[in-house]
């Protein structure tokens, strides 16, 4: 018998489509995920925000089968191949002939164009796709058409007083209807287009990435965003070939169902925790569950923060992570802050504060043997018994290995505890990666420099992006200031005399 409480336990967190089924083994629904975990999982919570429809749905489902796939946009694909196979009774979406849009190069068309569609016709054109993100296509069919001045009316004929249009006259046209346009030059930019639709998209995107960087030096922020848009929307055209690959699987029905046994999760998940134990038995670590990463950011020694993150053998434990902002440490000394950090920490710990009373088997410090040592020493102080191990990094930045006693153990002798500690020791870099941002986009928002005549947002930007704090601007010179882009020495001159009297 299926036991639904046992297998939610055991989805995935990855992107899939999941298959509601009744009691006599029918499909009812088919739904797509970017978390199958978190997906299937509401459905069988609460049901007083649920709407009508899905309480009766749920009220029918006695088991479920998932599929895993690599992107949500071949869940969102797969979804409409399943729906359109089963016609579950709970779907209401794409029942009809409704799909994915497609980018069409016209090679039926003496000029060829390019344009979206949702049909995929035997005309002699070339499709590409289908692609889940509309708007990226529309970006992308602008954005080729601008680069490559292709050709964008439907016209096929063009009388001899034929007016060109607004396009051919702002130079992101040709101009094919002036007759001048050269057939050889214009077929090789398509065949750059269908190169681009293939895959090979480094050539746009050096060219993006350059107008943005050139936009973001002149302080052109709203255009340097521009480009940015349209780089994320050329990141969100997926590799054609392995598209293809996958439709054609889908076709086939040789996308596999995944539909596990409780039992058999929970013996795999077994093993994977045995084999970490004896990873860390490897290091001299014995009886290692709950463990405490930590980790410090900052720039320049100016807001500085904290992170402190929680893993129970694979899984992280989010709702323990914790923050710091770095009080009592001045400079950029990370030792220093790592101290203040687990310091802090520990002691809310005697103080049975919540939140903070459950201690871990391990702390994993981002370091060597010197931080290693010297939160050793604050756990002393502490009369606190934890074993300290430090998570080092080679010279490019990539995990090296793991410090536990003195003893410096590489982690390429051990794949297990390698693949373990660079996931936590990436999680932890990110917490406090996040953490340091927002506090930084925050002081961006708001500061003294507003009150100054003179200071707009994009000078204030390049003033604190630059120098990195107020006190740091106060005490620059003069000479320094009106060097920063966007600024000038009257400004620069005001801005030191404002924030001197303001100081006094």
């Amino acid at each position: 018998m299926f036991d639904i409480k046992e297998n939610l336990k055991n989805l995935p967190d990855k992107p899939g489509v999941y298959i509601h089924k009744d009691k006599d083994g029918n499909v009812i629904y088919v739904g797509k995920a970017v978390s199958l975990k978190r997906r299937v999982r509401q459905y069988f919570q609460s049901s007083a925000n649920m709407d009508r429809k899905v309480r009766a749905m749920v009220s029918h489902i006695k088991e479920f089968e998932y599929i895993i796939t690599e992107t949500e946009m071949e869940a969102l694909l797969l979804e409409e191949r399943l729906i359109k196979k089963y016609m579950p009774k709970y779907n209401v979406l794409l029942r009809d002939d409704k799909t994915f849009p497609y980018i069409k190069v016209t090679l039926n068309e003496e000029w060829p164009r390019l344009v979206k569609t949702r049909r995929y016709k035997n005309d002699g054109s070339m499709y590409f796709g289908p692609y889940t993100d509309a708007s990226a296509v529309n970006e992308i069919i602008d954005l080729l058409s601008r680069i490559y001045k292709l050709k964008r009316c439907s016209a096929q004929n063009f009388a001899e007083d034929w007016r060109p249009c607004l396009n051919y006259h702002i130079n992101e046209c040709r101009g094919i209807c002036s007759g001048e346009v050269d057939k050889t030059s214009y077929m090789n930019a398509i065949n750059q287009v269908i190169d681009f639709l293939n895959g090979n998209t480094k050539e746009v995107l050096k060219h993006l990435e350059e107008r943005m960087k050139e936009e973001a030096d002149n302080m052109n922020f709203e255009q340097a965003a521009e480009y940015r848009d349209l780089i994320a929307a050329v990141k969100a055209i997926p590799d054609q070939e392995r598209l293809d690959t996958f439709i054609s699987k889908v076709k086939r029905n040789k996308v596999r169902v995944v539909r596990r046994r409780a039992e058999e999760i929970k013996q795999r998940e077994l093993e994977k925790k045995q084999k970490l134990q004896q990873a860390w038995e490897w290091v001299g670590l014995k009886d290692v569950s709950r463990i405490e990463a930590y980790d410090v950011s900052h720039i320049a020694g100016t807001d500085s923060v904290g992170a402190m993150v929680v893993y129970e053998n694979y899984k992280p434990i989010r709702k323990d992570y914790r923050r710091f902002r770095i009080k009592n440490t001045k400079g950029d000394s990370d030792i220093d802050s790592l101290k203040e950090v687990v310091e802090r920490r520990m002691k809310r710990a005697i103080e049975d504060s919540p939140g903070f009373n459950v201690l871990p088997d391990l702390l994993l410090i981002d370091g060597g043997e010197n931080q290693v040592n010297a939160i050793n020493q604050v756990l002393a102080e502490l009369k606190i018994d934890i074993p300290v191990a430090g998570m080092v990094k080679d010279d490019r930045h990539r995990t090296r290995g793991i410090i536990v006693r003195g003893r410096e153990f590489p982690l390429s002798e051990n794949r297990t505890l390698l693949q373990y500690i660079a996931r936590v020791q990436n999680e932890v870099h990110r917490f406090a990666i996040d953490y340091h941002r927002g506090l930084r986009s925050k002081k961006l928002k708001t500061s003294v420099l507003d009150e100054i005549p003179g200071i707009g947002e994009k000078r204030k930007i390049a003033l604190l992006s630059v120098l990195g704090s107020i006190d740091a601007i106060a005490n620059a010179d003069v000479e320094v200031l009106q060097n920063i882009p966007g600024m000038n020495r009257t400004i620069a001159e005001r801005v030191k005399e404002y924030l001197k009297n303001k100081k006094n």
